[in-house]
């Protein structure tokens, strides 16, 4: 059966979808379900609706929800989120996308020094928009029932001073310290619930300046091996490993 967000191209009433814009769109021209066909939809919120279509109308189509189902399982129990310093377009949809599978609760666009891309502030909106697409597709595939949040892009010096639980930055000039280290560090403290920053550099990396800084705000700075590693792969060991580990961490 179909798997389809719905979001906000989608009105409840009761036990009723209207389903609008482009969703209704892949629904009629791309995936051409016909009245009576039966499709699994979601809306970000924790729920999955399995709903029949009743009616295709003009711009609209009208769903009844036969099951509802409050599912969380495929979530985890602590707020990961990732600050990560802007690539190149297509290696920042890599990251978007990969780690929206593994199980990202927020992207931030970070603009820290060595960052070389460019964005207009006109195309803000669109690159938001593209972004957020890519990561609701990702979500359908992996099963998720949360879309990760695409906030803004930001400055460094900013974003390190956002509120957290605990923060982790990875940097290749680091030695000594690594995941394994930031998981002594907690304790044993129950991270349910919890907000876990993580800072990625860009492709030339942090300078130590904004690592004294992400120091000052009590940030942890760990090496992710001896070899030098390319920001998406950086990305995608990095989040894998400490969702992992924090998923198992009092089992």
């Amino acid at each position: 059966m179909r798997r389809v967000y719905i979001g906000t191209d989608a009105y409840k009433s009761e036990n009723i979808f209207f389903i609008k814009g482009e969703t209704y769109h892949y629904l009629k021209n791309v995936l051409r379900l016909k009245i009576g066909n039966v499709f699994i939809g979601f809306d970000g919120s924790g729920k999955e609706y399995e709903i029949e279509i009743m009616e295709i109308k003009k711009g609209v189509i009208i769903g009844k929800i036969k099951v509802e189902i409050q599912v969380y399982f495929p979530e985890t129990e602590f707020n990961l989120n990732l600050f990560q310093c802007i690539p190149k377009s297509e290696k920042f949809e890599f990251i978007i996308r990969e780690t929206t599978q593994l199980g990202i609760k927020r992207i931030v666009p970070v603009l820290s020094k060595r960052v070389i891309v460019k964005i207009q502030k006109e195309r803000i909106e669109n690159k938001i928009n593209r972004w957020e697409k890519i990561a609701k597709e990702s979500a359908k595939v992996s099963g998720r029932t949360f879309i990760p949040e695409i906030s803004k892009p930001a400055k460094f010096e900013d974003c390190i001073k956002e509120p957290k639980d605990y923060g982790i930055i990875f940097w290749e000039g680091e030695r000594k310290n690594t995941i394994k280290d930031f998981f002594r560090n907690l304790n044993g403290d129950s991270i349910k619930n919890k907000k876990i920053n993580v800072f990625i550099g860009p492709e030339g990396g942090f300078d130590k300046e904004e690592i004294e800084i992400a120091k000052n705000y009590n940030y942890f700075v760990a090496s992710l091996g001896k070899r030098i590693l390319k920001v998406e792969t950086a990305s995608v060991i990095s989040i894998g490993i400490l969702i992992y580990e924090l998923e198992n961490l009092y089992k």
